[in-house]
């Protein structure tokens, strides 16, 4: 193929593209929504610096609700993350599902955050920043295995009473490859009350794979314009004990007009049969809104590993993560970033 035919079916498929695209925006019963979020960091990982463009997580998503028969509401959503910074050239899938809702409840079916998960996310103030709280809550042996999303899975959300949701969800896991070995059947389940200033909730979540549980608890309270957030969690395991230790923090923001101040800090404690493994993830930083869909923020972040610890930055959701060279080391850093959502 020439490179003018190149052109041409280059040229041919955005164009499809870009009416496909008009064409569901305009569809009744849905919303597209997203947003870009880039930042330009400066990290320190102990040993050089490096710079680099983040992505943070940059997404598109489409979504939808239709009432149907017997006073059921038909939900849908189709959301994929895009590196904005020309890393990757393809869609990694988000929360992707299908469900039905009811008075009693809702259904879904497909790729969900699961309970876990959700829970941990109300603890931090930096997400898919260099400051991201996923270093150390969820992590395990070099890995963010209990910040997840449930593959082929069926998630139940109950109604809310008297400001109780519970969430539960099972996972048969990821079975791409046609082999059992790919499998990791998780178990999820979440109990949170809510009102306009408080929150509290429980998770439990058994990922089969693995041999490993979780147990998280959460609070937050908002007092005017200053809210603080505060988690503990419990990661257990028989076989793998870098999935078995304790990790707790929390996080403060105080806004002012268009600005936000605020700060995190989340500590791990050491690891069954390993000294001196525990760690401390903290950042502080200020977001200022210029318009209603754009927003600039700058952050300074840390990890103090212990001497056989290695807690990175910006542990999940970022783009790039920034792993110290080696155990004991601490990597620190700086981050401005734009937000633009859509």
């Amino acid at each position: 193929m020439d490179k003018v035919e190149k052109k041409l079916k280059c040229q041919l498929i955005i164009a499809v593209v870009t009416v496909l695209f008009c064409g569901l925006a305009q569809a009744k019963d849905l919303t597209v929504y997203g947003k870009i979020h880039l930042s330009g960091d400066i990290i320190d990982n102990g040993s050089n610096k490096d710079y680099a463009i983040g992505s943070n997580s940059t997404r598109i998503g489409f979504k939808g609700d239709k009432g149907i028969k017997y006073g059921l509401k038909a939900i849908w959503k189709l959301e994929s993350d895009i590196d904005a910074s020309g890393e990757r050239h393809f869609l990694k899938a988000r929360n992707r599902y299908l469900g039905l809702k009811h008075k009693f409840g809702t259904m879904i079916v497909g790729y969900h955050d699961t309970p876990f998960k959700s829970l941990g996310g109300k603890a931090g103030v930096f997400h898919d920043t260099i400051g991201e709280r996923r270093g150390i809550l969820g992590a395990g042996n070099g890995s963010n295995k209990f910040n997840t999303r449930g593959r082929n899975s069926v998630l139940y959300i109950s109604p809310n009473i008297s400001g109780v949701e519970i969430r539960a969800m099972r996972s048969t896991g990821d079975d791409e490859n046609d082999t059992t070995q790919d499998e990791n059947p998780i178990t999820s389940a979440s109990a949170v009350f809510k009102n306009k200033m408080f929150y509290a909730g429980v998770a439990y979540e058994d990922q089969q794979k693995l041999d490993a549980s979780g147990l998280r608890v959460g609070a937050g309270i908002k007092i005017g314009n200053t809210k603080v957030n505060a988690v503990f969690e419990k990661l257990m395991s028989d076989s793998d004990k870098k999935f078995d230790r304790p990790a707790y923090g929390g996080s403060v923001s105080h806004a002012i007009g268009d600005t936000i101040v605020k700060a995190q800090l989340f500590m791990l404690g050491d690891y069954t049969d390993t000294k001196d493994s525990g760690a401390m993830l903290y950042a502080v930083g200020v977001d200022h809104k210029l318009d209603k869909k754009f927003s600039i923020y700058a952050v300074i972040a840390a990890a103090n590993n212990e001497a056989n610890a290695k807690v990175p930055l910006a542990g999940s959701g970022h783009g790039e993560k920034y792993t110290p060279a080696v155990a004991g080391k601490d990597p620190k850093g700086a981050s401005v970033g734009m937000i633009f959502k859509f």
